[in-house]
């Protein structure tokens, strides 16, 4: 079984960068460049759901209005079309 040392150990020297070493690179536009690009596809799948939630929510209120027209227009029509066939000028009886 591994045993835990006494003491533990400090590092003291002090590391340099070598000579000639490239300098270090700022990832801060890169970092920039990934938000950026997962907020735009974030964003636009949102927008994307909205839009069609709210086609949705426009179709279910045409259809009730159509339907509701219908149901009020419909005895008229059924009325007339009962009246001209039974009463019309075409009929004789």
């Amino acid at each position: 079984m591994n045993q835990l040392p006494d003491t533990v150990p400090i590092l003291t020297d002090i590391v340099e960068d070598a000579q000639g070493a490239a300098p270090p690179m700022d990832r801060t536009p890169l970092f920039l460049h990934e938000l950026e690009a997962h907020l735009t596809l974030a964003i636009h799948e949102k927008a994307d759901e909205m839009v069609h939630n709210a086609c949705r929510e426009m179709e279910a209120l045409l259809l009730e209005q159509v339907s509701d027209r219908l149901r009020s227009e419909l005895p008229v029509l059924v009325a007339r079309i009962i009246a001209e066939h039974f009463h019309g000028p075409d009929r004789s009886h």
